[in-house]
């Protein structure tokens, strides 16, 4: 029983102290001592405590490493040590990703009459799905977006393997969610037309995939997503999944620019472009 209160209410000590410019001697986390107190004399007095609503933590710091809530980045001297032990102990496992503005590829193929017209609710689209993606990303300590993409996750902090485990399920999940939630914003049609056929449908998904790699790729849209994240964060790499979550037309797109290819080629590579070119 002793037990079972002490470790709510310690934990809730911490979270109140790290949040107040007072520390330990915030109001809160003087009522959480005296809680505490009581709690340890619990065999002697049989007095029972519980904690007020009003002291239970909504959100923990990140050096409380609590999965399964939801965290903030702690600013004080415990956040700032347990960030450093973290970089040290990964710095030997994954390369940061450096793409720059100046080596970003941009490929004016993906280029479609009509994109223009959804180059605004793109770029609405991308801000929300890398707030979320950001989120991740910080949240469970990974350090590349490609990790979470490919779902092959290998630089999270050095936990015991079951725990490893059970936090690479929980983000393979969160990010399998988030795609799904974008999939379906991007097949989502605004037309006064009850029905149109599958052939218009195409051709809007293929200017809606075509503003999303614009909003992604292009210069001056990956300029755009840099300032908006402030001089803290210029040495971030830019985001790129974005665009991808469209990648079937962005595949027929970009078959259809390489003009008609001859299906008796001998290149593996041509009779696969005829195979999906005819698939599609």
């Amino acid at each position: 029983m002793v037990n079972e209160k002490l470790g709510p209410i310690s934990n809730a000590h911490v979270v109140h102290a790290d949040t107040s410019e007072y520390g330990a001697m915030d109001e809160k986390c003087i009522q959480l001592a005296e809680l505490a107190a009581t709690a340890v004399d619990f065999p002697k007095t049989g007095k029972i405590v519980s904690m007020p609503p009003s002291l239970r933590p909504k959100l923990y710091p990140d050096f409380m490493q609590k999965d399964e809530a939801i965290t903030y980045k702690s600013d004080k001297i415990l956040g700032r040590l347990y960030r450093s032990i973290q970089e040290d102990s990964n710095g030997d496992l994954v390369p940061e990703e450096t793409c720059t503005l100046n080596d970003l590829p941009y490929d004016t193929d993906m280029e479609v009459p009509g994109a223009t017209d959804f180059l605004s609710s793109a770029w609405q689209c991308k801000c929300s799905y890398e707030a979320q993606l950001n989120a991740l990303l910080s949240q469970y300590g990974v350090r590349t977006e490609a990790e979470l993409v490919t779902k092959h996750i290998w630089s999270l902090p050095k936990y015991s393997s079951r725990k490893q485990g059970d936090i690479k399920e929980r983000l393979k999940n969160a990010y399998s969610a988030l795609r799904k939630e974008l999939r379906s914003t991007f097949e989502s049609i605004e037309t006064d037309q009850t029905e149109i056929s599958d052939d218009e449908k195409n051709r809007v998904y293929e200017m809606k995939a075509s503003a999303w790699y614009q909003v992604t790729y292009h210069p001056k849209w990956v300029q755009k997503s840099r300032e908006m994240l402030g001089p803290d964060c210029e040495e971030m790499p830019a985001r790129l999944s974005f665009a991808w979550i469209a990648v079937h037309y962005l595949a027929r797109i970009k078959i259809r620019c390489r003009g008609e290819v001859k299906a008796n080629s001998q290149r593996p590579v041509e009779r696969l472009a005829a195979y999906i070119c005819e698939s599609m």
